[in-house]
């Protein structure tokens, strides 16, 4: 009897797990979609947010300094920029900058677009195209192109606790956004396309845009697949533009 158990402990597992497979399979379009976003996006930004306060000063723009150097010895410029003085005091304000942001517990706001409302088309042969051995097939004539979902900030969830969000109907429009002074840190805005799924919904797309200025963003293009634990999990992040 006693042998017995476990195996009736893998088969209660094992039951459970493709009940909920199952289960998740079974929700209508719209709920299945955004319990995947709310499931991913801890990981998505995890791969596409950074603090641009916490990167080290840069080399300067090549003035005086640069001159005795021909253009195929830029690297070794620069490697020996960083063993002078004005260099190396630079990095130790920044490392000071730094230590100063880690102890701070202010929090970090992101500006997150209000709702999810279409598909890129791109994205149905971006889809097949990464996944190709695995043969997905994308039921093309029955994907709604103009639905979607607005967003529920209460759902969404960071790995760095500092992190906060605010829709960005909160805020100015356009350049506006950018020049207004707000009594809070906002370091960013961010926003998303609605996630196209292959026919077992096992396998998935997604875009993003992440701006920190007027001239200063990137767009992303985000495989994402379930892993045999029945997780959902980023499979590879692609820069799709930059500004």
């Amino acid at each position: 009897m006693r042998k017995k158990i476990p195996s009736l402990i893998l088969t209660l597992i094992l039951a459970s797990f493709f009940w909920n497979c199952k289960e998740e399979k079974n929700l209508p379009q719209s709920e299945f979609e955004q319990a995947v976003f709310y499931e991913i996006f801890p990981a998505i930004l995890d791969s596409i947010y950074y603090d641009k306060r916490m990167l080290p000063p840069p080399p300067p723009p090549p003035p005086e300094f640069f001159e005795n150097y021909s253009q195929n010895e830029l690297d070794k410029a620069i490697s020996d920029y960083k063993e002078t003085e004005t260099y190396k005091q630079g990095i130790k304000k920044w490392e000071k900058k730094k230590d100063s942001l880690n102890q701070d517990t202010s929090p970090i706001y992101l500006a997150i677009s209000d709702s999810i409302t279409r598909y890129e088309r791109e994205d149905m042969y971006e889809l097949v195209q990464h996944f190709n051995n695995q043969n997905i097939i994308l039921d093309s004539k029955n994907i709604e192109l103009n639905n979607g979902f607005k967003i529920d900030l209460s759902k969404l969830n960071s790995n760095n606790e500092k992190i906060k969000f605010k829709y960005q109907s909160e805020f100015p429009k356009g350049r506006e956004f950018w020049r207004t002074e707000y009594d809070f840190y906002i370091a960013a805005k961010i926003g998303f396309n609605r996630i196209l799924f292959d026919n077992t919904k096992t396998y998935g797309v997604l875009n993003g845009g992440f701006g920190m200025g007027i001239l200063n963003g990137s767009g992303f293009r985000i495989f994402i697949r379930k892993n045999e634990n029945g997780k959902w999990i980023i499979d590879k992040v692609v820069e799709t533009w930059i500004s």
